[in-house]
């Protein structure tokens, strides 16, 4: 029974992450389909999916000062009840306004996103804290929260498609709505709240969890290879895929299937990390995912039938999955506490600094040639970056390695 009530908060925090995860998915079905269904656009496709992404960046700068300063029990809850306002704009335009023209769609999907990077770096942040509360190492808990976030990509698209097929396209994103509210009730029932003191500020603040990183050779290597690999990866999932299969395929229900399948086989990929770093080493982990990852994107490329595509998104996140909560462990392991907020969420903006750049470049290529060439360029670049990075940017960790509980 002891056990069971010390493990209570961070089943708490599991929980709350999974169910803001799944309304982010439902979203990530919805809104491809709403651009391409109105404009027909790759390129607007690309530009609507940066508005997704620019949140993050101010969440480096903003966000992760207001945890350290605030806390991350206030900040989280603060967060996903804000969310929850603000995701709502999207479908109330779309039932009140009519048409809405694409630079709007932007607009409303950055002020939906603009508070989410915020509250997942913040309950982060409290996972070490409630691991060593709980008896469980971190390891184990880094796992179990990749399978279910995981989970929720797989789960997700299918409640996407299913809501867009009954309710339409703008009532879908109203779950996503929902999912914040029951997310900041979950966290602030079971998750104890801890006062604490801001810490000291000093110069250069804002670029504190910055500096950090890069002066860590292990976490500068992951941030280096993130930004590359998310460049490929985000335009993948947000941009390439939806054009496959709804465009060359015309299928929107192959696209809920696929993105389905791939976080079905990210959370497997999640689930066996634990298993998976006892007995190979975090560089053969991290970067045999980016190399598995690139040579499905190929495959996608060549695939002249339904089933073919969904083996190769299958093939796409099977070890890649192993990579989400490799990257938590490290995290938790190097990171003080003082600073954690702004370390977390500054490793998620370098991550998704080249983005932009990739929905843009991914977007031009497929409209003014074809997708499968996108699809090509993207594949060979990330293979090529997993090939590099094995071999210059080792990360630490062999299985034998004892961790931080």
């Amino acid at each position: 029974m002891k056990a069971r009530v010390r493990s209570l908060p961070v089943v708490g925090l599991v929980a709350a992450e999974s169910l803001s995860l799944l309304g982010n998915q439902v979203a990530a079905v919805a809104i491809p389909v709403l651009v391409l269904k109105y404009t027909h656009s790759p390129i607007t496709a690309g530009i609507a999916a940066i508005g997704n992404i620019l949140p993050i960046f101010l969440a480096a700068l903003l966000g992760g000062r207001a945890i350290d300063k605030f806390g991350a029990w206030k900040i989280s809850v603060v967060a996903d009840l804000l969310s929850f306002v603000s995701v709502l704009a999207l479908p109330l335009a779309f039932m009140h306004g009519g048409s809405v023209p694409p630079f709007a769609i932007f607009l409303l999907v950055f002020i939906g996103a603009l508070f989410d990077p915020t509250g997942i770096s913040a309950r982060q942040t409290l996972v070490p804290e409630l691991a060593e509360r709980s008896g469980k190492p971190l390891r184990t808990i880094n796992s179990w929260r990749g399978s279910l976030e995981n989970g929720a990509d797989f789960l997700g698209p299918v409640i996407g498609v299913g809501l867009i097929g009954i309710a339409g396209v703008a009532n879908t994103f109203f779950i996503n709505a929902l999912t914040f509210l029951l997310c900041a009730a979950v966290f602030a029932i079971t998750v104890p709240r801890k006062h604490r003191t801001a810490p000291p500020s000093g110069d250069g603040v804002a670029l504190r969890g910055v500096q950090f990183i890069f002066r860590h050779p292990h976490l500068r290597s992951l941030a280096i290879a993130g930004m590359v690999a998310n460049a490929v990866i985000l335009p993948f999932l947000a941009l390439l895929l939806p054009v496959l299969t709804t465009q060359k395929f015309a299928n929107t229900t192959l696209l809920g299937v696929c993105l389905s399948v791939f976080g079905l086989a990210a959370t497997l990929g999640a689930a066996s990390y634990s298993y998976l770093a006892r007995r190979f080493s975090r560089t053969a982990i991290f970067y045999g995912g980016l190399l598995l990852t690139g040579s499905a994107m190929i495959l996608c490329a060549l695939a002249t039938a339904w089933p073919e595509v969904i083996a190769s998104v299958a093939l796409a996140g099977v070890l890649l999955g192993a990579g989400n909560p490799l990257q938590q462990t490290m995290l938790h392991e190097e990171t003080p506490t003082p600073i954690a907020g702004q370390v977390f969420t500054s490793l998620t903006a370098l991550g998704y600094a080249a983005g932009p750049v990739g929905l843009l470049l991914a977007g031009m290529i497929a409209e003014y040639t074809d997708v499968e060439t996108a699809l090509w360029w993207a594949g060979g670049l990330l293979a090529s970056v997993a090939v590099f990075g094995g071999r210059f940017m080792p990360l630490h960790g062999q299985p034998h390695d004892a961790e931080r509980a």
